[in-house]
């Protein structure tokens, strides 16, 4: 019988054989390639403990993460790797602490702080952390201060939903 249902005759003359197709081979090589796929899946979360009065926006997105600084600000401080920085009204700089575009006291520890790290800036980023309530205004001020300082780069904390 041919492979099309009817008996014939090949090219040469000769009656075609049925072909049969082993799937178990195949089927062995997708699960040992489903094994070793998930093996090397790896999810990565990190847990981040922030202040009480914060409120992050969320988000769905699953990369990893690995810090350099933290900049945490809320509707009331500034904070760089959990220290005190500055204090907000309403989310508000004091613009006595504000030169142009730079926050004063967040540029000069964080300049201090890379010194003594000697992080490269290439490598490293911030973690940064902002109240979703703040102003566009506060936000671009702060994310200024870092790239000033020499830290350009940032990944931003969010809530999943």
């Amino acid at each position: 019988m041919s492979i099309l249902g009817g008996h014939g005759v090949g090219a040469h003359g000769a009656e075609e054989d049925e072909i049969f197709l082993n799937l178990t081979p195949m089927i062995d090589i997708l699960t040992c390639l489903l094994f070793f796929l998930l093996l090397g899946y790896k999810s990565q979360s990190l847990m981040l403990e922030g202040a009480k009065d914060i409120k992050l926006p969320p988000s769905n997105s699953d990369k990893g993460l690995v810090v350099s600084l933290t900049v945490t600000v809320t509707m009331t401080e500034i904070k760089l790797m959990d220290s005190h920085i500055t204090m907000l009204k309403n989310g508000k700089l004091n613009p006595k602490e504000v030169e142009g575009v730079k926050v004063l006291p967040l540029y000069n520890r964080m300049v201090r702080i890379l010194q003594l790290k000697k992080v490269d800036p290439n490598n490293a980023f911030v973690l940064f952390l902002a109240d979703k309530r703040l102003t566009a205004d506060t936000i671009t001020k702060v994310m200024k201060t870092c790239g000033m300082a020499g830290m350009p780069n940032f990944h931003f904390g969010v809530a999943r939903p």
